[in-house]
């Protein structure tokens, strides 16, 4: 799973964002042409059908101004014709049929012209557009159908209406029960006007009722109504429509797909992008991985190993990786070999200061041997002791040669013990019998180091602070092997009959060792000297024994004991 604050995500993201940012302002711009084509097919359909709109309110008035010029001429005639004898009747029809024919005979001559007499039949004329079948219904019609009279002699409005099937517009003026008329198919204006019309670009006239008259496309005059043909064709179709005062309206159908047939590249080319981006995202992802991201790991994986303290790290052989990362790769490998020199430095350096430490704290315990040596010597002299000088002496030359052993820090734990018991007897010999004392130790404890004069320290104090005149004085060392916390340990306890601790000195022992001016010898070198060590500050225990005297607890960890002697 990739992290929100990785690499990989924040790169993603950019090159998505980026992504998306091109591919909508490539919908925009797909948006903005069609919403351009689409204002400008508009445009020039409304311009087309304002163009047609004239053209038909043009040949319809010229077919009024037809008719208005008929009746002007012959309204008499027509009138008079009731009173004509029969024969005379012939010819006056003869010639309102001519004058018909002249009429009809000029270019703009709308599809037929009739003159309607009470008693007798039409007189009628039609243009070549009107075929034989359609000219028998309407002479059929106009012989039946009853034409209106209105209060003047003007034309009448164009009235629609429907001859078996199709539609025919009609004007016409009735006077005195004579009717003069004219009139032309719906289909017939239509191709007047337009005379083209394909599956993309179609036109329709429909009544003010909104019943379609007429449509220039076979699949349009199926339908009834200009509502019915909106909803049908709406989806596909730009539909426009302009009003034609006479009898209604003229629509323009306009197919889309032919408008915006130019801007099928542009939306594939969206669609294709689209398609590339979900491919390319996640190649650049899988290279951005191999590339960055997986060197990237190493590194942190390196650094992460150098961190737990594992100095040892090489350049990957055999791997691809970019110029830039193997240069980086080398040197962190550089930097790794400096800090490691650097590391093994410094814990040189630090060997050597604890060693020049520990060799001070143990210069700083050891006069005071010397100090009380001295002074029982001279005392025996004053009481001419020889022999017990001699022994002092004896026992002195054992405790010099301990002290200047070349200045180890760690001795076997035998070897501590029997330089504490030398000690107690140097002292038993100021002292005569006023000390009592018994070492125990075990034989697995015999041999575990334990840094120079620990244990001898500790004796010295008690001593000097547990010793009073003609009392005894008893001391206790043992030596045993303990576990302490899943931990192999050796246990000494020295304890001794006199007054112990104090109870400040118990309550806060570092500040009492801090502020020491002779007086318990040594405890805050030991302190210092076991931390030193083993880097622990739990290895040295002080308290009070049972009923009365000092107690010392010292652990000295196994493990830690048994390495090279410093």
């Amino acid at each position: 799973m990739i992290r929100t604050n990785s690499i990989v995500f924040k790169f993603s993201v950019q090159l998505t964002v980026i992504l998306a940012i091109l591919l909508s302002i490539l919908v925009l711009s797909n948006i903005y042409s069609l919403e351009v084509v689409r204002s400008n097919a508009l445009t020039s359909s409304r311009n087309t059908l304002a163009i047609y709109q004239a053209n038909i309110h043009n040949n319809l008035n010229n077919f009024s101004k037809d008719l208005t010029e008929v009746f002007d001429n012959n309204i008499d005639a027509a009138v008079g014709f009731a009173y004509l004898e029969e024969s005379s009747q012939y010819f006056r029809a003869m010639e309102l049929k001519n004058t018909l024919l002249a009429k009809m005979s000029n270019d703009y001559a709308s599809d037929g012209m009739f003159i309607r007499i009470p008693g007798e039949s039409a007189l009628e004329q039609f243009s070549n557009r009107i075929q034989s079948g359609d000219k028998l219904a309407l002479v059929n019609f106009l012989d039946t159908y009853e034409f209106s009279s209105g209060p003047s002699v003007e034309a009448k409005p164009w009235k629609t209406l429907q001859i078996e099937g199709d539609y025919y517009l009609f004007n016409y003026i009735t006077y005195s029960g004579v009717s003069f008329g004219t009139f032309v198919k719906a289909d017939n204006l239509l191709s007047m006007v337009n005379r083209g019309g394909n599956d993309q670009n179609r036109y329709v006239l429909s009544s003010t009722e909104g019943r379609i008259l007429s449509a220039n496309h076979i699949v349009l005059q199926a339908v009834a109504t200009l509502d019915s043909l909106t909803r049908e064709y709406k989806r596909s179709y730009m539909i426009v429509s302009e009003p034609i005062t006479e009898f209604g309206q003229i629509t323009n159908i306009v197919a889309k797909g032919s408008l915006f047939a130019g801007l099928k590249l542009i939306q594939w080319s969206i669609v294709f992008l689209a398609v590339l981006s979900v491919i390319v995202v996640p190649l650049v992802l899988r290279f951005l991985t191999r590339d960055v991201l997986k060197p990237i790991l190493e590194l942190v994986k390196a650094a992460k190993v150098v961190e737990q303290g594992q100095l040892e790290y090489s350049v990957p052989k055999g791997t691809p990786y970019s110029l830039e990362f193997m240069k980086l790769f080398h040197a962190f490998e550089s930097m790794v070999s400096e800090i490691s020199g650097l590391k093994i430095q410094s814990y040189e350096e630090q060997i050597e200061t604890s060693r020049a430490e520990i060799k001070y704290l143990q210069m700083q315990i050891r006069p005071h041997f010397f100090l009380n040596a001295i002074s029982t010597i001279t005392s025996l002299t004053y009481q001419n002791k020889n022999e017990e000088i001699r022994q002092l002496i004896q026992c002195l030359s054992e405790h010099l040669r301990y002290m200047l052993k070349g200045g180890l820090a760690e001795v076997p734990m035998e070897e501590e013990i029997r330089h504490a018991e030398n000690y107690i007897r140097m002292q038993e010999i100021r002292y005569p019998d006023q000390v009592f004392y018994m070492t125990e130790i075990n034989e697995e404890s015999r041999c575990v180091p334990i840094p120079q004069f620990m244990i001898q320290t500790f004796v010295e104090n008690a001593f000097k602070h547990a010793m009073f005149y003609k009392e005894m004085l008893s001391i206790f060392i043992r030596v045993r092997s303990e576990t302490r916390e899943g931990s192999p340990f050796v246990k000494i306890e020295i304890e001794d009959n006199g007054g112990g601790f104090s109870a400040e000195w118990l309550n806060n022992p570092e500040a009492e060792e801090a502020a020491e001016d002779g007086g318990r010898v040594g405890i805050a070198n030991i302190r210092k000297t076991l931390r030193l060590l083993y880097k622990r500050s739990d290895l040295l225990k002080l308290s009070n024994a049972g009923q009365a005297g000092a107690r010392v607890e010292l652990w000295i960890p196994v493990e830690e004991a048994r390495r090279e002697p410093i």
